[in-house]
């Protein structure tokens, strides 16, 4: 098992679900504590978008080591959609780190400012549907990297593309 673990391409898999599931509830949290008024509760949702959105950082940079050993083992098919998995977290994982600066800012100056707490919880949820969107969408494309049973359609042709030839 901790052999695994060397592996970049295990440990983007092992923890690549944590922004979309963690950003998923984290705006549920923050959706919660906005209904009931409850800073506590706001409060909470904002650090788990913080440290949820936060993973994918290393999600990202394990992914990246792992490309190139990962698209020599894939078919045509696989390859393409791992080449669409890279150009959309290459594009628009910006969107799921700035849920994590949102978030971030909106605990601190929350904390700092009571008062507007509400307001900042309101757009970091915003910013936090938006990065779990945003991660869903990219995962859905890893997913069909290796899973043909997954693929109802042929890889989007990404504008530019990361392949090794």
């Amino acid at each position: 098992m901790i052999e695994l673990l060397d592996d970049p391409a295990y440990r983007h898999m092992l923890l690549n679900h944590v922004p979309v599931i963690g950003l998923a509830t984290a705006a549920l949290v923050v959706a919660c504590g906005l209904a009931l008024r409850q800073a506590a509760i706001m409060r909470v949702g904002l650090a788990l978008a913080v440290l949820t959105a936060g993973a994918a950082f290393p999600v990202a940079r394990f992914g990246d080591a792992a490309y190139p050993a990962i698209f020599d083992q894939l078919d045509g098919d696989g390859r393409a959609w791992l080449d669409y998995h890279a150009y959309l977290a290459d594009r628009w994982l910006l969107l799921v780190y700035a849920a994590c600066a949102v978030s971030a800012i909106a605990l601190l100056l929350g904390w700092l400012r009571p008062r507007l707490l509400i307001a900042l919880a309101a757009v970091a949820l915003l910013f936090s549907l938006a990065g779990f969107g945003t991660a869903a969408w990219i995962a859905m494309a890893g997913g069909k990297i290796k899973h043909p049973e997954f693929r109802m359609d042929d890889p989007p042709k990404p504008k530019s593309s990361r392949r090794l030839d």
